[in-house]
């Protein structure tokens, strides 16, 4: 047994046994706090890429998780500031000795535009977001357009240009003002003219893409605990995309006309490829995959996942 086919796995269970334990009254945990353990990630991460066995690396891991739920135990005992702070909302009068006074904020909604370019004929988005509702469809005149309503805060575009390419930057701000989060949506329109290259770097969301109306040369897709709804055009003759995700489900439509390769590198997963074969160890084609003229290529990459492949 390889170490990265059970990464995901041991930490999906270690954060189920958390809440079960919180449940249980045997400690207090919370969603809150659940972002604040980012760091182990690197730890178990670096633990990962050490040169030693595999069998050592899972001991290492089952040791530092089970640190981590003892740790969290005895202070969330011991430290009534830890318990009021990460378990329970924030008042008005708590951060007053903190640089920061602001604990809410009434954010207003957003809308950003890039102007079409026509001598540009290929674009870069890069999205960078915690966590929300992500719509991706239709057109617009201007060379992309942004719509976000909720209160997570806003974001900051940055635009470069390079030898007829245009590089987006979608990135939330970093404010100072702390606050609790509602609501995230975030709406994106895109020009049809350019090809474009997607990456979507977010934690636990709702993703849907209509990507017909585009030409797509690659997409990237990097997310936690999220659902995912992809609706995949024929307006480029070759479309990869790839998703690196948790807990997720998945689902992509792909034409029926083009011809679809999928590379599955994944632990636990339900999966559903309506219309391939099986042509080697986890790879999958459609029957016209070879005389097709339109080729779609899928690498998923995920730990415990619902996967599901249909052709439209």
């Amino acid at each position: 047994m390889k170490y990265r086919h059970v990464f995901w796995a041991f930490i999906l269970i270690a954060i189920g046994i958390l809440f079960m334990l919180n449940n249980f009254g045997v400690l207090e945990f919370g969603f809150r706090t659940l972002w604040s353990l980012w760091p182990l990630i690197l730890i178990l991460w670096g633990i990962s890429i050490l040169p030693i066995r595999d069998v050592i690396k899972i001991v290492a891991l089952v040791v530092v998780l089970a640190l981590t739920v003892i740790f969290f135990n005895k202070i969330s005992q011991r430290s009534p500031w830890f318990q009021f702070h990460n378990f329970h909302g924030f008042s008005n009068n708590d951060w007053e000795d903190e640089e920061d006074t602001t604990s809410t904020y009434n954010y207003q909604p957003q809308n950003l535009s890039v102007p079409y370019d026509s001598l540009t004929g290929r674009g870069e988005l890069k999205l960078e977001a915690a966590a929300g509702n992500f719509d991706l469809q239709g057109i617009t005149s201007d060379f992309l357009t942004f719509n976000k309503t909720g209160d997570i805060g806003n974001y900051s575009i940055t635009t470069t240009n390079e030898n007829g390419r245009k590089m987006i930057n979608l990135s939330l701000e970093k404010t100072g003002i702390r606050h609790s989060v509602n609501e995230n949506k975030v709406e994106i329109k895109l020009n049809e003219n350019p090809a474009w290259n997607l990456d979507f770097d977010i934690g636990a969301a709702a993703i849907l893409m209509d990507l017909r109306d585009y030409k797509i040369d690659t997409t990237n897709i990097d997310a936690g605990a999220s659902s995912i709804d992809i609706k995949i055009g024929d307006k480029n003759p070759v479309t990869v995309m790839t998703f690196n995700a948790g807990a997720s489900s998945i689902k992509v439509e792909i034409p029926k006309e083009s011809g679809c390769q999928i590379k599955s590198e994944s632990f636990m997963i339900s999966k559903e490829f309506d219309g391939f074969s099986k042509k080697g160890d986890g790879i999958y084609q459609t029957d016209n995959f070879k005389t097709a003229k339109k080729k779609i290529f899928l690498t998923i990459k995920t730990a415990i996942s619902k996967i599901e492949i249909t052709r439209f």
